[in-house]
């Protein structure tokens, strides 16, 4: 792959990653910011960030924050240089499969609280009831499926660190 055909691959990484925080309830510059320390072998500064990005060193410094506070990247100083550093933890596919499982365990009891506060049919007028029905049906049907999802999630991150481990092993093989 060539140096502009790369170049293409990690901008159109970065608009990807900006879309998927950015549906996550975070700003699109995170999403840049991760790509760009994804893609980074060595610890990167703010200010380098900030240049490669073409933003202010200020709005990096804000949106690497929301970053480190998620566990998604690490601040770390270097020696006597007085400039912080930003990497992708080594174990950032266990953070962000807690992430994952974290916002669907909210989303379960969001749910289980939701049917736990329906009414009961005896206190709903009689042209009530079966929209009252279908609505339980249906958030217990959504609670069955996370239930399911759950179940099917349990153990995949001790298979995964497993899968790592003999990725990794293979990589100081068998390089690129």
């Amino acid at each position: 792959m060539g140096s502009e055909e790369f170049e293409r691959f990690r901008s159109d990484l970065m608009e990807k990653m900006a879309l998927m925080f950015e549906q996550g309830g975070l700003s699109p510059l995170v999403g840049r910011i991760y790509s760009l320390l994804i893609c980074s072998p060595e610890p990167v500064s703010l200010q380098e960030i900030a240049e490669r990005l073409g933003v202010t060193k200020a709005a990096v410094s804000i949106q690497v924050r929301s970053l480190v506070s998620h566990g998604f990247c690490l601040k770390l100083a270097r020696g006597k240089d007085r400039k912080d550093y930003y990497c992708v933890p080594e174990d950032h596919l266990q953070i962000s499969m807690r992430s994952v499982t974290e916002r669907l365990a909210l989303d379960m009891q969001r749910i289980e609280d939701t049917l736990r506060k329906l009414p009961d049919s005896q206190s709903v007028k009689e042209e009530e009831k079966a929209a009252l029905a279908s609505l339980k049906r249906r958030f217990m049907e959504l609670a069955a499926f996370y239930r399911v999802v759950f179940r099917r999630l349990e153990g995949i991150e001790e298979e995964m660190e497993s899968l790592i481990r003999e990725m990794r092993a293979g990589s100081d093989r068998d390089p690129i």
